[in-house]
């Protein structure tokens, strides 16, 4: 059995495997090197576990996915991979790879960045960022309505692309495993943690976006590769305060006990968002 035929039989099996296995790596990790201290765990983490549940039933409901596209856009030959040469063997497969998880990774920069830009979309995706600590329960505390999103944009890029399905699952194993570890309060030794960013967005890269500051929380949108941050000019380096005074999640709400609430977290898109223009106006001045 080849390795792609491997990853595509046991692709579910994996990512549980990857998402499962990173929460305890970095869970485990976290107490040992901590970035940062601690805070709500009582009041945080059962939310964010509710989240996490919550999003996995919706994840499996959705009648759409990125495997089913790319299925059918292999099975109709549609999408530039498949009108190329590929699956019939005039491409190596780490030139597909690396195409599939460039056009897969560019479609979640852009998504992340519309969901910070569109007002509608923010009211969605600000969930994320009402957490007002990160650690690795952070990694899924999503509306399911940003799962519903997302879908469409990825189906058509892998469609366009025509990217292979052995690809898409080994993308969302990797993403899956990614996800906790940029979610969690590490402290990684400084000389390794600059050379992962190159490439890979380490704790610190992905911390600086939930930062409370208007212009950090617009940067770094990478999920996994700091290059479109870079590319796009949305890379921030550092917080203006260093990691260890940022203030993390949402100004406006963060003494608003209510956004912390299971219940209100999901009514939260349907409520107005008076800190966006706000915000806006005091990073202007910043």
């Amino acid at each position: 059995m080849s390795f792609q035929t491997t990853i595509v039989t046991n692709g579910e099996l994996l990512q549980y495997i990857a998402f499962f296995g990173a929460l305890i790596l970095f869970g485990g990790l976290e107490p040992v090197a901590p970035a940062r201290g601690q805070q709500a765990r009582k009041r945080r983490w059962p939310v964010n576990a509710g989240l996490t549940v919550l999003n996995i039933v919706a994840l499996s409901a959705l009648p759409v996915t990125a495997l089913g596209a790319a299925a059918w856009a292999a099975g109709e030959g549609v999408g530039l991979l498949n009108q190329v040469g590929w699956p019939d063997g005039d491409w190596p497969w780490w030139a597909v790879l690396a195409i599939g998880f460039a056009g897969r990774s560019l479609v979640s920069y852009g998504v992340h960045a519309a969901m910070h830009k569109v007002s509608i979309l923010w009211r969605v995706h600000r969930v994320h960022h009402l957490d007002t600590t990160m650690d690795v329960t952070t990694t899924v505390r999503f509306h399911p309505l940003e799962f519903v999103i997302q879908i469409v944009p990825t189906v058509a890029a892998v469609v366009l692309l025509g990217i292979p399905i052995w690809v898409i699952v080994a993308y969302e194993i990797v993403d899956a495993f990614t996800a906790v570890a940029t979610h969690s309060n590490l402290r990684l030794p400084a000389r390794l943690e600059r050379a992962i960013r190159w490439v890979f967005v380490t704790p610190d890269v992905h911390r600086i976006h939930h930062s409370a500051r208007q212009v950090e929380t617009d940067s770094n949108y990478g999920a996994l590769f700091t290059l479109w941050d870079r590319l796009f000019g949305t890379f921030v380096d550092q917080p203006r305060g260093g990691h260890a005074g940022m203030t993390l999640g949402l100004e406006h709400w963060r003494e608003d006990r209510r956004a912390q609430g299971f219940g209100w977290l999901l009514i939260s898109p349907f409520v107005r968002a008076p800190e966006q223009a706000a915000s806006t106006e005091a990073a202007g001045a910043a």
